[in-house]
């Protein structure tokens, strides 16, 4: 099992707080954002990550050389990291295989959820699959990724919905299907992930797997960052108690 993770943004929002690191070697709870992504992965049994880099790419591949992980690594640069986040997934099309998990590298959560797109039996026919939040804790609704879902399917997706029935999480199980959407939409303009995924849902092909009960944050701006360091912070002293419960 591969995923991919994107990591090549600028994340100008956060600024204040990165002292010119790139985003993704942001520390949070005492871990990189990178870092963090890459336990998600480990944790649902995936063997490679596909890391698209852009934007401070030689700081975060010289990081990534003095990480502990079981995975193996593998690097991809985006040259066009100025342009919407579909160029990065582009990037990393000769490199997958089959089905694979898309991960965003500033998105962080309480505990292991990327196993949770794997429910029930997936076929190569069955759409592919976001995992949504029906039920966000101090979301930021002008920013947030929002969806409409009927019968399991998701029927619209984009920051600008009025009424939606829940949130984007940034996860993903994608197959190749994705970068022919991507390709699709680039017809036009350069392409974000969202882009692709309307191609996908005028299809039929993409469906909302609910996240429940797991609190998460898209780390954009320095108050989003304290609400990742109580989230995780929190998750840690838990783990220690439960550790400390068990000797």
């Amino acid at each position: 099992m591969q995923t991919v993770i994107l990591a090549a943004g600028n994340g100008s929002r956060l600024s204040a707080t990165r002292s010119g690191l790139p985003k993704p070697l942001v520390r949070v709870a005492g871990r990189t954002l990178i870092e963090h992504a890459l336990d998600q992965a480990e944790a649902a049994g995936v063997q490679e990550a596909i890391i698209v880099t852009g934007n401070g790419a030689d700081q975060l591949e010289a990081h990534l050389e003095s990480v502990e992980t079981a995975l193996s690594l593998r690097l991809v640069h985006n040259s066009r990291f100025h342009e919407p986040n579909g160029v990065s997934l582009l990037c990393a099309e000769p490199y997958v295989r089959g089905s694979f998990y898309l991960q965003m590298a500033d998105h962080v959560f309480a505990r292991p959820v990327l196993q949770l797109l794997d429910r029930g039996s997936i076929l190569p026919e069955e759409p592919l699959r976001l995992l949504v939040d029906f039920h966000p804790v101090n979301l930021d609704e002008l920013d947030a990724t929002k969806v409409r879902a009927r019968d399991g399917l998701i029927t619209a997706i984009g920051k600008e919905l009025d009424r939606y029935d829940a949130v984007d999480t940034g996860c993903f199980r994608l197959d190749r299907r994705v970068f022919q959407a991507l390709d699709d939409a680039a017809r036009n303009e350069p392409p974000s992930v969202t882009h692709g995924m309307r191609r996908l849902i005028a299809e039929r092909q993409l469906m909302g797997v609910g996240l429940m009960g797991v609190r998460w944050t898209d780390v954009d701006t320095p108050e989003d960052m304290a609400k990742a360091e109580l989230l995780l912070g929190a998750q840690r002293r838990r783990s220690r108690e439960c550790e400390v419960g068990a000797a």
